[in-house]
């Protein structure tokens, strides 16, 4: 059935074209029709050759049955089907073939084209006069004149529900006068079918589009139907909606509502004809032969499982609500304009079902994107609810989403449809893991790919994955410029966090020239990376860079190339920062399992050299705490780790002897922010114990006191614990440095002491990290 394939065109480099443009989501193929010549018109077949549900044979039954019919008197057939069902593809085949009888003048009027019942009358009578004048050539003019005069008569009337002219008074009476010019109505009507029947020709008037047509035009096309199905030798086919009709109808006779218009329906037409249905093999052919039209124009190959999820899914929730071919062709054409805009960016079959449940049920669609939250997570208390028999959140959702399903057709919409897509909504438990798994697939249920399937897009802060895959292609042979050009662009729309997120993901399938580039192009820029801040971020970008960096080492099978690539990383990373937080994610620890071990155990050391002497090499630049203030609490204690403790001291001393007052920036580097819990804002942190241990590993703690009651003054001497934050923070972290060192000294052990003048060196590495 599905005969994907994929088209290749010439582009010039993936990595020049993304420094080209704004990222955004790659345009389908070079090479192929427009799009615009792909849309699968709405429009009717134009004969019995074209017919694909087998509804020919219908078609001929009645056109043989009219042009065969020996009673010369009028008849009127109603063709009933839902929009979209063939109505009109039928009325062709049947003009197809009475064509082919001689004694047949086939007249095609569509009463939409006409505004006004004046109009519609006038119309309708013009057609008749063309049709018979191109019939009946040595009579065009005659009988050009008399149906002239008719419609001029009935234009210039009203008709009553009994079929009863009404002339309206005045200059309406004399235009009837004139028109008439003393014929009555009822001769008028026998000349006409004098000429018919001297010419042994039968009228046979198909008309189209009334269920488009409001409630006043809809009656007015009765009216007219009413008034000239009198004619002997004529025969109407009238093609709409039965139901759409009598709910027109039924507003302006009998008791109202759709039995009322059905009631007055039955005094109109004689034989109500309904269109087959059409074979569900048949229309089912159509909507996968547009499924795979729209596939094959966005150059998309999908996997087998891809092409078996869809057809299946497809096949249990989606055709049996299809029902027509208006509905087939409505589902290829917006696959047709959803898949080249994101081919590459999603699932493929998951955006076809997605695009499916749109054009299907429209309001489920809407219900979907606005509860994201719901389907994308499903409900805590979807177990108690099953026990309770009670309606769940989902259900109900569903439910008002899908008015018109039985229940047993909702159930099966959620079992076969919606919970494959968000599987979290079901019985089954996901874990967190799940989560990279649905992201490597681009699946709907994943939150990283969801907006992209209802925006058509890819959001701001989101990335295009095909801009990721060129960034994997053209890293290697990109110049350190245009390296860092490649990530400037991406950080410019709010990116770099998902495209980090997005490597990690295919880690395994990248390629070893690949990795050593990404590695240098991160390391590299890690100034770049965002370092997020906020109540419950645990890792931010440059965190989870390092662990990129990490994994992509572990894609290098040779030891000493891993080694050397480690190496070169921590020389290049920067900041200086970003160096150290590669080395947290690339040493072992005790619990690292062994495919999980970047280096050997020995391979640490080297990297651990390296880092001090850059630690030492920034510092001679400017002091840690200012020119890198976050990360200066771990760089001290990595510094002091490489060298001695009595080195980092000496060099702090020789600073704050020359400018005490800079010993408060190196106290604000270790407070960092606390966030409040109602309010959410960020504000600066308390000085705690914590705090006062890390700091006294480097510098005594009477040193550091001894400075502030020289800058502050007396009141230190009687410190406050939580100062007005009306204060400046400087002084703030003064008095609540003197208020843990004064408990310190005068309330803790002998050993406590020790560490408040500064003795001794932590072994274990828990402030690290």
């Amino acid at each position: 059935m599905f005969r994907f394939f994929k088209k290749k065109a010439a582009q010039q480099s993936r990595v020049e074209a993304l420094l080209a443009a704004p990222p955004v989501a790659d345009p389908p193929p070079a090479g192929g029709d427009n799009a615009k010549d792909q849309y699968i018109a709405d429009k009717p077949i134009a004969s019995k050759s074209e017919d694909r549900f087998n509804r020919a044979p219908f078609a001929t039954r009645i056109a043989e049955t009219l042009a065969t019919r020996s009673d010369p008197s009028s008849i009127v057939i109603g063709l009933y089907g839902p929009w979209g069902d063939g109505k009109t593809s039928v009325l062709e085949m049947m003009q197809e073939e009475l064509t082919t009888h001689d004694a047949i003048i086939v007249v095609r009027f569509n009463p939409w084209h006409f505004q006004t019942e004046d109009l519609l009358l006038r119309g309708f009578f013009a057609t008749l006069a063309d049709a018979m004048g191109r019939s009946l050539p040595n009579m065009k003019e005659k009988a050009g004149s008399l149906l002239q005069k008719y419609g001029s008569v009935l234009s210039l009337a009203s008709l009553s529900i009994g079929g009863v002219v009404q002339v309206s008074p005045g200059e309406a009476a004399k235009g009837l006068g004139d028109a008439m010019s003393n014929v009555g109505l009822d001769e008028l009507r026998s000349r006409i079918e004098g000429m018919l029947d001297e010419a042994q020709k039968r009228l046979i008037i198909l008309i189209d589009d009334i269920d488009r047509l409001d409630r006043d035009e809809t009656h007015a096309v009765f009216k007219l139907v009413k008034l000239s199905a009198s004619f002997r030798h004529t025969a109407y086919v009238l093609a709409f909606d039965d139901a759409v009709v009598s709910a027109a109808l039924g507003e302006r006779y009998g008791a109202g509502g759709s039995a009322a218009g059905r009631a007055f329906l039955e005094k109109i037409v004689q034989v109500p004809l309904h269109l087959p249905p059409v074979d569900e093999n048949s229309l089912r052919h159509l909507a996968l032969e547009g499924v795979d039209n729209a596939v094959n124009h966005a150059g998309i190959t999908l996997t087998q499982p891809q092409v078996d999820a869809f057809v299946r899914h497809f096949d249990d929730a989606l055709l049996p609500r299809i029902e027509t071919p208006r509905r087939a062709k409505l589902l290829s054409n917006a696959l047709l304009f959803a898949l080249p805009i994101l081919r590459g960016e999603v699932n493929p079959s998951e955006l076809m079902l997605i695009e499916g449940i749109r054009v299907i049920y429209p309001e489920l669609y809407a219900a979907i994107r606005d509860n994201s939250v719901l389907f994308l997570h499903g409900e805590r208390e979807a177990r108690r609810n099953q026990l309770q028999d009670a309606v769940s959140r989902i259900d109900s959702l569903i439910q008002q989403a899908t008015p018109t399903l039985s229940d047993e057709e909702r159930a099966v919409a959620r079992s076969r449809l919606l919970e494959p897509l968000f599987p979290r909504i079901g019985g089954m438990e996901y874990g967190g893991e799940w989560d990279s798994i649905w992201a490597r697939e681009q699946k709907v249920c994943s939150t990283q790919y969801f907006k992209r399937y209802f925006t058509y897009s890819v959001p701001v802060g989101d990335v295009p994955d095909s801009h990721v895959a060129a960034l994997c292609e053209g890293a290697a042979q990109a110049s350190p410029a245009e390296r860092r050009a490649l990530l400037e662009a991406f950080a410019a729309r709010q990116g770099l966090p998902r495209v980090v997120a997005r490597l990690r993901q295919r880690e395994d399938t990248i390629t070893v020239e690949q990795a050593k580039a990404l590695i240098a192009t991160f390391a590299a820029n890690g100034d770049l990376l965002p370092r997020e801040r906020g109540m419950m971020v645990i890792a931010d970008t440059r965190a989870k860079a390092g662990m990129l960096i990490a994994g992509l080492l572990r894609q290098i099978p040779s030891p000493e190339d891993r080694q050397a690539e480690a190496e070169r990383a921590i020389r290049m990373a920067t900041p200086v920062g970003f160096a150290m937080e590669c080395i947290r994610w690339i040493r072992n620890y005790e619990d690292t399992p062994p495919e999980r071990r970047v280096l050997a155990d020995e391979g640490e050391a080297p990297l651990r050299e390296i880092l001090t002497a850059r630690i030492e090499e920034a510092n001679t630049e400017a002091p840690l705490y200012s020119s890198h203030p976050k990360d200066a609490p771990h760089l001290y204690w990595a510094w002091a780790h490489g060298t001695s403790q009595e080195h980092v001291r000496e060099q702090l001393v020789t600073t704050f002897d020359a400018h005490p007052e800079e010993i408060d920036s190196l106290l604000a580097s270790y407070v960092g922010e606390a966030w409040g819990m109602e309010s959410g804002l960020p504000r600066p942190a308390d000085f705690r114990r914590e705090q006062y241990n890390s700091v006294t590993h480097l510098l005594p703690g009477e040193y550091i006191a001894a400075n502030l009651r020289q800058r502050y003054g007396p009141e230190l001497d009687t410190p406050q614990e939580y100062p007005l934050e009306t204060m400046p923070q400087s002084r703030r972290v003064a008095h609540q440095f003197m208020r843990v060192h004064l408990h310190v000294l005068q309330h803790l052990p002998e050993a406590d002491q020790a560490v408040a003048e500064g003795d001794g060196l932590e072994k274990d590495e828990s402030s690290e990290t």
